[in-house]
């Protein structure tokens, strides 16, 4: 019995590293050549012979005689450079792993609580469903939670893990063999804590700094009756990754603490994404000053013309953490944007490595598919019929995502997109 245990994790073990390796060959880089200078340091006796003259006295006479000593070893240091160029090389290659025939288990996506997590959501179930024939669902809830769901398995796939903001439970979770990365998602990405409109600047001309939030004029003018004087800051949503940066965790003090603005500065909780955009989209529209998170590529942030009308507070260089984490107190950096898979579905479908691996959602895509279904989401009961209507349409109107499937599954989807 313990034999079999023992024979199914190594199984287990060899197939996550075979198709972790897969992952890494599919990765293009560009080649590294590493050279490396040693120093070698030799110890040659050389030889001499050394004659001396002496003057002697002798019997009364002094004469000058010349003998020879006793051999004398010297020992000459010899400094060899020896150049060793070590060069690594990752090769792409492709690699398709066969879809099977037969029925296939369902695949349950992570239903992270803001649009564009949930707008890949829709694409890539509609793909997954009637391109390689596995039912979809989806979990919802925040970034934590749904984390911990994919490193137990009750989640298969995460479109968006944001980098650096979950880094330390991202790198427990990848060093447990529990989630592996299989592609990269949201791009041409940036997020910020300390937004404030450009009306709000331009009538507060020396307000440019998150160190100008401790003078008293600017922190009244982000306060509000209940905060007790200070400027209210409309912040990451409680269970959001972002928010530990913002108010820290055991990883780091966060950025309110760090930039000492703990009494100067409420981090209050919107509640929801669409909270936080209602407040920040109704100050716009009276121009009233607001301090707040927000993060694009978004609909919302194209609408309010980011970043010529939207202002980002200066804040320390990612480059002055340790890092670049940002809960040490310094900017946000670009983000890395991971798709994320259990390693139990390596073993189920191999497959859908290829597929994420190939995803490529510019900020063009997320930018269009989000204004589709800022413009329709009313018309159906629910948002996830919503966020499906917007895969259907977005599917149906670019092509770019034909190239990230093969031939078959091409043909699938596209005889589903023929009947919608």
């Amino acid at each position: 019995m313990l034999g079999n245990i023992a024979n199914n994790r190594i199984m287990t073990l060899f197939i996550i590293l075979s198709i972790t390796a897969f992952f890494v060959l599919a990765t293009a880089c560009e080649a590294e050549t590493i050279v490396k200078e040693v120093e070698v340091i030799k110890e040659v006796p050389v030889e001499k012979i050394v004659e001396v003259e002496k003057i002697v006295e002798k019997e009364g006479a002094v004469r000058t005689v010349r003998e020879e000593v006793e051999v004398v070893k010297e020992v000459e240091v010899v400094k060899e450079v020896e150049v060793v160029k070590e060069v690594e090389k990752i090769v792409e290659v492709e690699v398709e792993v066969p879809v099977p025939e037969g029925p296939k288990r369902e695949i349950v996506f992570g239903g992270l609580n803001w649009d564009s997590a949930l707008v890949q959501n829709g694409i890539a179930r509609y793909i997954v469903e009637n391109g390689y024939g596995h039912e979809t669902s989806q979990v919802e809830g925040a970034t934590v939670p749904l984390f911990q769901g994919l490193r137990k398995g009750d989640v298969d796939i995460t479109m968006e893990i944001w980098l650096p903001n979950q880094n330390v439970v991202w790198n427990d979770a990848v060093k447990a063999g529990e989630v592996i990365p299989v592609g990269k998602s949201l791009e041409d990405n940036w997020q910020s804590t300390f937004l404030i409109p450009a009306y709000v600047q331009e009538a507060n001309l020396d307000l440019d700094s998150v160190e100008d939030l401790k003078d008293e004029q600017y922190k009244a003018l982000f306060a509000e009756a209940d905060s007790g004087g200070k400027a209210v800051l409309y912040g990451c949503i409680a269970g959001w990754a972002c928010r530990g940066v913002q108010e820290g965790t055991e990883a780091g003090p966060g950025q309110i603490e760090a930039y000492g603005l703990a009494d100067h500065v409420e981090l209050r909780d919107p509640g929801t994404s669409g909270a936080l955009g209602a407040a920040i989209e109704g100050a716009f529209k009276k121009e009233e000053p607001i301090l707040f998170y927000y993060w694009g590529p978004t609909k919302l942030m194209l609408d309010l013309g980011y970043p010529e009308k939207v202002v980002d507070l200066e804040q320390p260089d990612p480059s002055t953490c340790a890092g670049n984490d940002p809960v040490h107190g310094c900017a946000f950096p670009p983000a890395e944007i991971m798709i994320a898979m259990n390693t139990g579905l390596v073993q189920d479908a191999p497959y859908l490595i290829s597929f994420f691996n190939k995803w490529d959602w510019s900020a063009g895509n997320q930018l269009v598919a989000d204004a589709w279904y800022g413009e329709n989401s009313e018309n159906y009961g629910t948002s996830e019929e919503a966020f499906e209507a917007t895969a259907v349409w977005f599917l149906s109107n670019n092509d770019a995502w034909q190239s990230w499937v093969p031939e078959d599954v091409l043909a699938n989807v596209l005889g589903a997109l023929a009947q919608e």
